[in-house]
């Protein structure tokens, strides 16, 4: 087994995740404006959504969204439908805090779905996890698993960190603006993730 594989592919998955990109962004306007816990839901979301993604790769069945882009064309519409609808509620919400107690149970669906409705994740795995195979012994699956794992943990602690640090250093920001303003931040993200997901 190759140590210095693994962990090179433990920083390279750090460095991927640190990237600025609507996954993260949309964690730390979450954190800032609905407190930490609830963006660490959304941090749940996201990764059981890499979960999903990692048994397709091991599976095979991620090549099945080569074969058959129609599948892939309609789980991204599904997923940007729904993330638009979340937008969309997020703008009703005025700034009274008990009526934004309405939204609390979607705070992992909405990770989940950001997460799952991405088959570009599923394909990003396929071609990042072979350039850091680390055993001529064990299989193709359990080394993905295990790789799949890594990503996976890394991915979680990273996101729950910045939701915590978000919050805690969000809330003198928090004090000087609007809550509404943190709102209409989350849903212009949301947008924006639906607005990749369908643009061909």
């Amino acid at each position: 087994m190759d140590y210095n594989t693994i962990l090179l592919f433990i920083i390279s998955s750090i460095s991927l995740t640190l990237l600025p990109g609507p996954d993260i962004l949309f964690v730390i306007t979450t954190s800032i404006s609905e407190g930490w816990k609830n963006g660490s839901k959304i941090s749940l979301g996201l990764c059981s959504g890499l979960i999903i993604h990692t048994c397709l790769v091991i599976l095979g069945l991620a090549s099945l969204l080569q074969l058959f882009p129609e599948i892939f064309r309609a789980i991204e519409i599904f997923g940007a439908i729904y993330l638009v609808f979340i937008a969309y509620n997020i703008l009703r919400i005025n700034k009274k805090r008990d009526k934004l107690n309405e939204r609390k149970e979607s705070y992992f669906v909405t990770g989940f779905i950001m997460n799952l409705s991405n088959p570009k994740v599923s394909l990003f795995f396929i071609s990042f996890f072979p350039g850091f195979l680390f055993s001529s012994t064990l299989s193709l699956k359990i080394q993905f698993a295990v790789l799949g794992s890594i990503f996976i943990l890394q991915a979680l602690i990273i996101f729950c960190s910045v939701s915590f640090l978000s919050y805690y250093f969000g809330k003198r920001i928090k004090r000087i603006s609007q809550h509404i303003i943190w709102n209409r931040i989350q849903a212009a993200i949301l947008f924006l993730i639906s607005a990749f997901l369908v643009y061909p």
